[in-house]
């Protein structure tokens, strides 16, 4: 938008905005003001989402993000009002990985029990970092409740990806019938309990993320192969 000889970039955090059922899904709103400013926003959300991860919202202080991101605290305030602000593009970010991939498969129209899969290994993939996992941790944990409903949002366009693979199987009976979000919703569950346990340095933790693709596939695919509607 123009103002007075300046124009105005409005910068959507988190990828451009997607069409969704009803109109458009809004990603986190920033002070950007031109693409030149992308690289400094970046280092303060790699900043921010680390220490997010580790030390969790009440933990972290905008001081504390602005001296790892190596920029003044006017800056960091210029580009983020708030520290809930910081930690909602932090969040929504992390969650665009997630869909970025989800929505990879819904294009490729894989076997059911491959989309399985692939949905569980992209999520254990990124264990390994445990970064983002612990971020994703601290959102569902609900830290920042007045914030509670902003991440609901974004879990559950996660979720409608996710349904969406699972319709799509049902479609060509390669699973059972069944509620497509209900179905997704369990299956997010199933991966956040695990996830829990699988965050960690010791062997339990390395097992599990070992594990996890593999273990929790082939334990939904029982519940949900074809010949289970006949039971």
């Amino acid at each position: 938008m123009e103002r007075g000889n300046r124009v105005e970039v409005q910068f959507v955090w988190g990828g451009l905005d997607r069409e969704v059922e009803g109109g458009y899904k809004r990603g986190v709103r920033t002070n950007v003001r031109s693409e030149s400013d992308l690289p400094l926003v970046e280092r303060v959300m790699a900043a921010a989402s680390d220490a997010f991860a580790r030390l969790g919202f009440h933990g972290t202080g905008m001081r504390d993000i602005a001296r790892a991101a190596g920029v003044s605290i006017g800056a960091l305030y210029h580009y983020f009002p708030s520290k809930e602000q910081i930690f909602l593009a932090a969040v929504r970010a992390e969650y665009e990985r997630y869909l970025q991939a989800a929505q990879h498969l819904l294009r490729q129209g894989l076997p059911g029990v491959e989309v399985l899969r692939q949905v569980m290994t992209t999520h254990f993939q990124a264990l390994a970092g445990g970064k983002e996992v612990g971020l994703l941790g601290r959102a569902r944990r609900a830290e920042v409740p007045s914030l509670q409903e902003a991440v609901a949002q974004l879990r559950e366009e996660y979720a409608q990806i996710v349904a969406d693979l699972l319709r799509q199987a049902m479609d060509r009976g390669e699973i059972r019938k069944g509620h497509p979000l209900f179905l997704a919703y369990a299956l997010l569950g199933l991966v956040e309990a695990v996830t829990d346990r699988a965050v960690g340095e010791d062997a339990v933790a390395g097992e599990f993320r070992r594990l996890g693709p593999k273990e929790l596939a082939d334990l939904v695919w029982r519940g949900l192969r074809p010949e289970m509607e006949a039971l």
